[in-house]
């Protein structure tokens, strides 16, 4: 006998867009590769950290940005505000492709947001009592523009603070920073502020960011930039010219 339809299956394909710190482990989210939006992966725990022993694919590896990965995450989280969360099973992720073909790669800047707000409005927190009123999901693909990133030594609370500084949607945005790879580079060097390109950026190509909004603390939810990458140029161009084909159809 064959398993009822809502029993069935069904892992998430997923590009890799953000690993990023949360507490002492990591969270990690994607898009999937069908264009349906927008997954944070789980474990169902308190916060749902994940720890290295979740993350864990073959070959002993652990997941990059822009990995394509199969997941076992069937169950949503209904955490409120956070919508794309997904619980996963504890069974081993696995590894499709690293990186991604260029064709599944074409998600990424599809899923781009066109309006001017940042996850539902201008401000840089939300009130922790009024997250269940996003129209989307807590997570925001963007191209910032004139990306800065810093380090500065917080006396009060005896750490530091790194921090991106960007322009978006008509203002500037100055976000924390938790973005795995790039914190750990900015603690490597002295206080100040850095353009991008000190970082291997490149200037000649696209860059996009991922903005999360974070759990409640304090009775707000603070936003962040979670994620810092380059596509491919051969990713974006192949999605140029199909526009383009499409634009000339219509001519």
């Amino acid at each position: 006998m064959e398993p009822a339809p809502h029993l069935l299956h069904v892992p998430e394909d997923l590009i890799v867009v953000s690993i990023s710190r949360q507490g002492d482990g990591r969270s990690i989210a994607g898009l999937r590769v069908s264009g349906q939006g927008w997954v944070r992966l789980v474990a169902p725990r308190h916060q749902g950290i994940l720890y290295p022993h979740h993350t864990l694919l073959p070959g002993k590896t652990q997941p990059r940005l822009l990995d394509r990965i199969l997941v076992d995450a069937d169950w949503p989280d209904h955490h409120p505000g956070q919508p794309e969360n997904r619980l996963i099973e504890g069974t081993p992720w696995q590894m499709l492709e690293r990186p991604a073909n260029l064709e599944a790669l074409r998600v990424i800047p599809a899923a781009l947001e066109r309006r001017p707000e940042l996850l539902g409005d201008f401000e840089t927190r939300q009130r922790a009592s009024r997250v269940n009123e996003l129209p989307g999901p807590s997570l925001g693909l963007i191209a910032p523009r004139h990306l800065r990133l810093s380090i500065i030594e917080d006396h009060e609370l005896g750490r530091q603070r790194v921090r991106a500084h960007f322009w978006w949607g008509g203002r500037e945005w100055r976000l924390p920073l938790q973005d795995e790879c790039y914190r750990r580079a900015l603690y490597l060097k002295p206080e100040g502020e850095y353009a991008a390109e000190a970082f291997g950026l490149r200037p000649d190509r696209p860059l996009y960011s991922v903005v999360a909004l974070g759990l409640p603390f304090g009775g707000w939810c603070y936003k962040s930039v979670v994620s810092l990458f380059q596509p491919p140029y051969a990713a974006i161009r192949q999605r140029s010219n199909a526009q383009a084909a499409a634009c000339s159809s219509f001519r």
